[in-house]
């Protein structure tokens, strides 16, 4: 009937979310953009790494 959906890969997916936080980032902050974005990317490396995005998929996968 309907075909799977398609999934973003883990490396698309790191780069949205570098991207998205930017995007934030630079409407809020603009002059603080450059720090905050490296402290963020400091505090949650694996949320912006696309390896670890990756497996968390295959873990969510193996659940169901």
């Amino acid at each position: 009937m309907l075909d799977a959906p398609r999934r973003w890969s883990g490396e698309r997916k790191a780069a949205a979310r570098r991207r998205n936080l930017r995007r934030r980032l630079d409407r809020a902050v603009p002059l603080f953009a450059d720090q905050l974005e490296a402290d963020e990317l400091a505090r949650r490396p694996a949320y912006f790494d696309a390896s670890s995005i990756e497996d968390e998929e295959r873990r969510r996968e193996e659940r169901t």
